[in-house]
């Protein structure tokens, strides 16, 4: 994501499996823009052991807020660069 424009922001994190540490799981696919449900299930491709979505969520918690504080550095490095070159359009001396 370095050097990305602000409407490019955008992460995406693989949940693992609790039990075996699998990153691929058997699931039905929603239609498209809509939320899991806390209680939809995924099966691990790898063991076979099945969790709710809430549950592979709550087991991956450590590699998702890993995710989120590095997208909040890149957002405000963007965010930065952004009004950077705002201000500098306007005539602004900006360093």
């Amino acid at each position: 994501m370095n050097g990305a424009a602000m409407d490019d922001l955008s992460m995406q994190v693989n949940l693992s499996c609790p039990t075996c540490g699998c990153t691929e799981f058997k699931f039905e696919i929603l239609e498209q823009e809509q939320d899991y449900p806390d209680d939809w299930p995924f099966t691990c491709a790898h063991c076979g052991r099945t969790f709710t979505y809430a549950e592979l969520i709550e087991s991956n918690q450590e590699s998702i807020s890993v995710a989120v504080d590095e997208m909040g550095d890149e957002l405000v490095s963007a965010l930065s660069k952004e009004l950077g070159r705002a201000f500098k359009k306007q005539g602004w001396d900006v360093r």
